[in-house]
């Protein structure tokens, strides 16, 4: 009792309104970088001396501030990496991280501007000492060609990972001795190739029912599982009020942009029902969770399919909502819904899917609820974004920069299948998400930005290290 107060008072401290400024997660964007250059074989050279090298050089330049990184400098010099200063002359405070290292490779920051150029030259020698770019890379050093754009390009795998900032390992779980991913910016996966756990018995049953398990020890809603038929159905104007339940991590706050509008804080949470009120779900703390609004959102879809086939068929849905809890968290990692069509034995209705109870760009601690925004580079117009609309030259986005020095770093794989793939993949990814920036609420434009930053991270960490195994700078590092 008295470790889970300390835990809840440390998280009470370290969210409290105000007391939080940006910082970059240092474990996130090594494991985002290392993913994209090895692939599969991440575990394999994660750990090797020149990979630490470079993770250690992308720090100093992307994340470092307030003095920290010491020993990462140390290093860099054991190693023998020329030009490596004192920590004195990279040294910026925390709150012009953003525009000195989030921005084009390009781009010179307003302040600190021999700080952020000795940031580059540390990451830009790092790399050439790393790696053996050949005689004229070695004869005029790091400031240009594949040197210069390899380096860029480990930049902006880092900008990447902090666009990705809420990933959250908490997400992951087991499922019926399914494995389910962490969150990657789809709403939900499939559970047991998408088939339902019921038993043939169930499957038989054409009596309509509605069971909710009791709140166990913790105040935690259990399974809600019932047979959906036209005759419990309630009617459309029957919804009680539920403002004054609280279910269990009831911890609400408010959130601008990346919930609801710039003007206007949406809620995080929604008091989510398992079995939707439409559906003849009881408007009890039994059938009540704390859900996101990104959760409560998704489950519509499925629902609504559910109750439009009972509707026009009078047939019976097997319908089952398991809350996924890790340990004693308050609040639910997400839920499994099942769904089985009895009369037609699962032809109009047949489904077992995991949703994540998440929120794109929000931080949730599922011990309490409690909850913070990590995603600082949304809507700054100090840090380069990973999209606009009609981007060029002058109106650079993310995906436009890494692109140019790709080019550079593989030109002599430019007419590979590989490559060519990668770009096709990525250029259509390019075109949608470049699209979406007008006529959407921001808070909608965000959310659809998100899958695309985890779709542009797959192609990348499918297609880099082929290529890369290909180049011989690489090689000269990693045979």
């Amino acid at each position: 009792m008295t470790k889970r107060f300390v835990s809840l008072l440390l998280c009470i401290i370290i969210l409290m309104p105000g007391s939080i400024s940006f910082a970059c997660d240092e474990k996130r964007s090594d494991t985002y970088v290392k993913e994209i250059l090895f692939g599969y074989d991440s575990s394999k050279y994660g750990s090797d001396d020149h990979t630490r090298m470079l993770l250690n050089a992308v720090y100093l330049c992307s994340e470092q501030s307030d003095n920290k990184g010491q020993e990462k400098l140390s290093y860099l010099k054991k190693q023998r990496v020329s030009g490596i200063p004192n920590i004195s002359k990279i040294n910026i405070k925390n709150n012009v991280l953003k525009e000195c290292s989030h921005n084009a490779w390009e781009y010179e920051c307003s302040t600190n501007v021999k700080q952020q150029k000795l940031r580059k030259k540390i990451l830009r020698n790092t790399v050439n000492k790393v790696f053996d770019f050949g005689i004229v890379n070695n004869t005029i050093g790091s400031n240009s060609g594949k040197c210069n754009s390899f380096a860029a390009m480990l930049y902006y795998f880092h900008i990447l990972s902090d666009y990705l900032s809420d990933d959250n390992e908490e997400t992951a779980t087991i499922v019926y001795n399914w494995s389910v991913p962490s969150y990657c910016g789809v709403t939900y996966v499939d559970v047991n190739g998408n088939k339902p756990c019921f038993t043939s018995i169930q499957k038989k049953n054409t009596i309509s029912f509605a069971y909710y398990a009791p709140l166990d020890s913790l105040g935690r809603a259990g399974v809600a599982f019932g047979n959906i038929g036209l005759d419990i159905m309630p009617a459309s104007n029957s919804r009680s009020e539920i403002g004054h339940i609280k279910p269990s991590g009831w911890n609400q706050n408010k959130y601008k942009d990346i919930i609801g509008s710039a003007t206007d804080a949406g809620n995080l949470y929604n008091r989510c029902h398992l079995i939707a009120h439409r559906l003849a779900g009881e408007d009890e703390e039994q059938n009540l969770i704390t859900g996101t609004r990104y959760l409560n959102e998704a489950m519509i879809d499925v629902e609504k399919a559910v109750a439009d086939y009972v509707t026009s068929t009078s047939n019976h849905v097997l319908y089952r909502v398991t809350p996924v809890f890790k340990g004693d968290n308050l609040v639910a990692s997400g839920v499994q819904i099942e769904a089985y069509s009895v009369e037609d034995s699962g032809k109009g209705i047949c489904f077992n899917k995991y949703f994540y109870n998440v929120q794109p760009g929000i931080a949730i601690n599922y011990a309490n609820g409690q909850s913070e925004q990590v995603e600082e580079l949304w809507t700054d117009d100090n840090t380069l974004q990973f999209a606009v609309y009609n981007a060029s030259e002058t109106n650079t986005d993310w995906m436009f920069e890494l692109g140019k020095h790709m080019e550079i770093v593989f030109d002599d794989l430019k007419d590979s299948y590989t490559y060519t793939s990668m770009k096709s993949q990525l250029n259509s990814i390019a075109e949608n998400a470049r699209k979406i920036q007008n006529g959407e609420t921001s808070s909608r434009v965000y959310i659809k930005l998100k899958q695309y930053e985890y779709q542009y991270l797959e192609v990348l960490k499918t297609h880099i290290p082929l290529l890369l195994k290909k180049e011989l700078f690489f090689a000269s590092a990693y045979d």
